[in-house]
């Protein structure tokens, strides 16, 4: 069988990598049970080996089978400690929220996002570290325009998470939550847009997000970029939690630029509607 031949195969130290990597070309392959015979192989030879517990966490998915797969998301996640690459842990709550949203377990969704950007230390405060008090002052005194200004950060694993939570957060009438987690998705995407601008023209400085979004509009990389990642959804959101949380003026000033951007799609069109006549999406109702 094949199981049997395999174990016999993981002969030294690396051959369970091996295995590992058959696995993952049996799963491209749609060859779903031969993909788990070989996971299940990785592990036994190996012992603790997070990334193929993942690994059959995402055949079981494929197949339908949303509480195996659970079950080995969380035993990855358990085993966190021991991936390759640590960060790959992140990779696995981003499962983890992603298959609990599909259940429509949006307190369980929530939970896990809210361990990814608990690891976020710009978003973290300390008594010595205020920065996000600091970073959300400046918006509501002064708009994006001064934030995106101010603030430049690296890309973070956590990115993705401030905008589902951003969008959760608003969804659920927490609007001052949500402003704060759209920021930094916001501020986190065009940071990285800005360093392409920069790479590419070294004088290249920031002015107003209505000349970013000009230049977005204008490429087609910033633009598949900005797509990729929901900028533009990111916005809009954030102008609508800041419009519920009592802050009208930033939120026009930015369904403004995007009803004008073609490359925002739906959210141009969406942004034109609220103009006319703002309105807050229904809320959410939650599964416990």
């Amino acid at each position: 069988m094949l199981l049997s031949s395999a174990i016999a195969f993981a002969d030294n130290s690396n051959s369970y990598w091996l295995l590992y990597e058959q696995g993952n070309t049996a799963a491209d392959q749609k060859e779903f049970g031969k993909a788990l015979q070989l996971y299940k192989a990785a592990i036994e030879g190996a012992g603790i080996f997070p990334e193929a517990e993942a690994a059959l966490g995402d055949v079981y998915l494929t197949e339908g089978e949303a509480s195996l797969a659970q079950r080995q998301y969380e035993k990855a996640y358990d085993l966190r400690k021991s991936f390759y690459i640590p960060e790959m842990q992140y990779d696995i709550l981003y499962k983890l929220s992603n298959l609990f949203e599909m259940q429509q377990l949006y307190k369980q969704m929530e939970d896990t996002l809210t361990l990814i950007v608990s690891d976020d230390r710009r978003f973290q405060e300390t008594p010595n570290q205020r920065l996000r008090t600091q970073l959300e002052k400046n918006y509501f005194e002064k708009g994006l325009d001064r934030v995106l200004v101010l603030y430049n950060f690296d890309d973070s694993f956590a990115a993705a998470a401030h905008s589902k939570l951003g969008w959760f957060y608003y969804r659920t009438g927490r609007f001052a939550q949500s402003v704060s987690q759209f920021l930094y998705s916001v501020v986190y995407r065009m940071s990285q847009i800005e360093r392409s601008r920069k790479e590419n023209d070294a004088d290249y400085e920031f002015s107003t997000l209505a000349e970013l979004l000009t230049a977005i509009d204008a490429s087609a990389e910033l633009k598949a970029y900005a797509g990729s990642t929901g900028l533009f959804g990111d916005l809009y959101y954030l102008a609508g939690a800041t419009f519920a949380d009592g802050y009208p003026r930033h939120a026009v000033n930015i369904w403004k630029l995007l009803s004008g951007m073609p490359a925002a799609g739906q959210f141009k069109d969406l942004s034109a509607r609220q103009l006319k006549k703002p309105f807050v999406e229904p809320l959410l109702t939650i599964s416990r």
